[in-house]
Order: structure tokens, then C-alpha cells, then sequence
């Protein structure tokens, strides 16, 4: 009879231990919080009457183990920076602010070979037969486990689906932010174009254009956006948009267009993005540009003969106060043989090995060097120079170049 009784309370733990283990999996299933995992888990192990418990776990990234449940213990059990050292050893004690905390027992969880929780274990009530912690302790660490695992692969599944979205976006954003860029440039008997444009991670923030005016004048614009992925593509998107509906209206007050350019980028941005640009217009028959610089890199202008310079008069990016002070506007003289160079930080701040930028000393020398070289081939010029200088070290930001010999 004895060895009967034994038996079927062997039997009917088994069963309560099934049914915990089948109540947890459910849970799990239904995908519900964290929280309430946790508290599912002390419930089931406050049953079979565990009075001292805490459960640290720590994820994939981390360094410290936190203790992400807890209940019998006299005070908030701290973060463990070497958990292995604390629970391991004789003292079986941890120091929580001023308070030394015992506890009888600490249970590394595996799993696949690699430690994935302490479970600290210990009763209130002592000297009354063999522990809850001692008895139920395989099926303790199995329950840890599943449920461990189980927020491990919630969080890996959960990464692998922002990942996945972001990737997504990143590559929706690309498409967008190419859609922008003219398909072909528009050569005429006065500019010769030639453009290299570089994304950074499937997603570009730079933008470069060339809008033919109805008198024969030619609109030269060089942009970049602050920020990445789909809310700095559409930025981009809607900035295109007005500009070219700015020099199709306004085209001959590059002050006006700039101001109301502006406006619409610190509306649409509400002060948390804002765009560099460059806007110039060439006009072939005063054999002069006019233009705006609102904040970008200064581009390279390099007449038939002398010295080039950088052309920086203008204001301060766009977007960046809800009115400008003031806007520069700056004059050159163009004579036949002229090349103007716009590019974005993309190029003259890509640092090599030695961390040394390519700067803009550099491509002025290269520029004055090769200043009878066509459009197109002075960009392939510039392209093989800065690979030479990036060498091994990774492109550290979209690159857009766009280059117009005067003629």
C-alpha cells in the first residue's frame, strides 16, 4: 500500500508538472507580454511551494544579468555584472545595496552549450523535510528553460522582423530617392554635364539637377537631406517638387525661391530634418552665373585659366530656422572652357585607412590639373583619384557628383 501511495503522488506530480509545463507553452503561444509569462512562472513554481526564488537572464547583447522576476527575498536583488562569479561560489550570498542576500542554491540554465540564466533558489521555512527547491529542481530548470528560450526566439523573431522592414524601407527609400535624379542630363550648345551618384546602404540623401528655363538660362541644383529612410526620401521628394515648381513660377529671383523653399522644408520637416542646397542658374547670353549656397559644400568653380575657387556666399541650410535672416547672392563670370564641380560631403570628407580626408585641397589640384578634360571624363578622373585615397576603408557616406563644362 506504502509503495502504491508513493507512487500515485508520483504520478499526480508528474500530471501537475505536465500541466504547468503544458499552461506555460500555451501562454507562450498566445503570445503574450513578458510580464505575464513571469508571473505565470512564479505562480505554477509558488504552487508546488517554492517560497524563494529569482530568475536573471540577460540578452544576446548585454553584458550584465538582470533579475527579471523575484519573490522572497528581503530586498530588490541588484544587476549581476559576473553572475557566474557571484552564484558559484562557497558564499551562496549577493550584496544588494546594503543588505547581504542568502540564498541555497544557483542553477546555471543551458542551452545548445551556452548559459542562458541563474535561477537562485532558497525557502522561507526551513527544517521541514526535503525543500520544494531540491525536489522539483529538474523540473525547475526544464520550465526555465522553455520559457527562456521562448523570449529569446520572441526577440530574435522580433529583430529579424525589423531588420527585414528596415531593409525593406531602406531599399523603397533607394527607389524613391533615384526616381529624382534626371534620367538624362540636358546637353546643350552652352553645358556639357556629366553626373556619378553613390548610395550609402541602398538609400541616398543626395539629389542633383539640371531644369532647362523657358529664356534659355539653365537651373544647377546640388542637395542633401539630413537623416535616412523613407521620412527623408519623401523630404526629398516633396523639396523636388516645389523647387521645380519655384523655377517653372519665380525663375528669376533666386532670393525669393530660396525663402519660400524654406518655409515648405521647415513645414514639411517641422524643424527635425532639414537640406543643404546649392541652387545656380547659368545664363548664357550675360556669360554669368547667379547663385545660392543655403549651407552645403561649397562647390568647385575653375575658370579656362588661373586659380579655382569654392563658392560659399548664401544663407544657412534650409529647414534649419523657420525664416532666413539673410541670403547671399553670389556672381561669377563664365568664359567658354569653365567647369564648375558640385559634389556632397559624401566625397570630400571620405577619410582612408589613416582616417586623412580627401578634402577639398585635393580636388582643387586634381581640377586645375585636368581643367581641358570633358565633363565626363574629368568625373572619372575624380572617381579613380578618391578610390585611390578611400582605399580599403568603407564609403562613409552617399557620394553625388555632378560637373558642367561651359562652353
Amino acid at each position: 500500500m506504502a509503495a502504491d501511495l508513493r507512487t500515485q503522488k508520483r504520478l499526480e506530480r508528474l500530471r501537475q508538472q505536465a500541466d504547468a509545463l503544458l499552461e506555460l507553452t500555451q501562454a507562450i503561444n498566445r503570445i503574450v507580454e513578458d510580464e505575464v509569462l513571469f508571473a505565470l512562472y512564479r505562480k505554477i513554481l509558488e504552487a508546488m511551494g517554492v517560497g524563494k526564488l529569482a530568475l536573471f537572464t540577460r540578452g544576446p547583447e548585454e553584458v550584465a544579468w538582470g533579475c527579471q522576476v523575484e519573490w522572497g527575498y528581503p530586498t530588490r536583488l541588484p544587476k549581476l555584472e559576473n553572475a557566474n562569479a557571484v552564484l558559484s561560489g562557497k558564499a551562496h550570498a549577493m550584496v544588494a545595496g546594503d543588505t547581504e542576500v542568502e540564498f541555497d542554491l544557483a542553477i546555471p540554465v543551458e542551452h545548445d552549450g551556452d548559459v542562458i540564466a541563474y535561477v537562485v533558489m532558497g525557502d522561507r521555512e526551513e527544517g521541514r523535510g526535503m525543500s520544494p527547491s531540491i525536489r522539483y529542481v529538474r523540473f525547475i530548470t526544464t520550465l526555465t528553460n522553455v520559457l527562456v528560450v521562448a523570449l529569446r526566439n520572441r526577440a530574435l523573431t522580433a529583430e529579424r522582423i525589423r531588420t527585414a522592414g528596415l531593409e525593406r524601407e531602406l531599399a523603397l527609400a533607394g527607389e524613391m530617392q533615384s526616381m529624382l535624379l534626371p534620367a538624362v542630363l540636358p546637353h546643350d550648345a552652352h553645358r556639357t554635364f556629366a553626373a556619378r551618384y553613390r548610395p550609402h546602404h541602398h538609400v541616398g540623401g543626395d539629389y542633383y539637377d539640371a531644369v532647362p528655363l523657358s529664356d534659355g538660362r539653365m537651373a544647377i541644383a546640388m542637395a542633401d537631406v539630413s537623416g535616412k529612410g523613407m521620412p527623408a526620401a519623401f523630404l526629398m521628394s516633396n523639396f523636388q517638387a516645389h523647387l521645380h515648381a519655384q523655377l517653372e513660377q519665380n525663375p528669376g529671383n533666386l532670393e525669393s525661391m530660396v525663402r519660400s523653399l524654406n518655409e515648405r522644408v521647415f513645414i514639411s520637416a517641422r524643424g527635425e530634418r532639414f537640406i543643404t542646397l546649392f541652387l545656380a542658374v547659368h545664363d548664357p547670353e550675360r556669360a554669368c552665373i547667379t547663385y545660392v549656397n543655403c549651407g552645403h559644400n561649397p562647390p568647385l568653380f575653375v575658370p579656362d585659366k588661373g586659380p579655382g575657387t569654392f563658392l560659399g556666399e548664401g544663407c544657412p541650410g534650409l529647414g534649419m530656422l523657420d525664416a532666413l535672416p539673410m541670403v547671399g547672392e553670389g556672381t561669377l563670370d563664365i568664359s567658354a572652357g569653365s567647369t564648375l564641380v558640385c559634389f556632397t560631403d559624401g566625397l570630400v570628407e571620405q577619410e582612408n585607412v589613416r582616417g586623412e580626408a580627401y578634402g577639398e585641397h585635393r580636388l582643387q589640384q586634381l581640377v586645375e590639373n585636368e581643367r581641358k578634360s570633358g565633363a565626363e571624363g574629368l568625373n572619372a578622373s575624380i572617381i579613380v583619384d578618391w578610390e585611390q585615397h578611400r582605399g580599403l576603408a568603407e564609403p562613409a557616406d552617399d557620394t553625388a557628383l555632378l560637373t558642367i563644362r561651359f562652353s
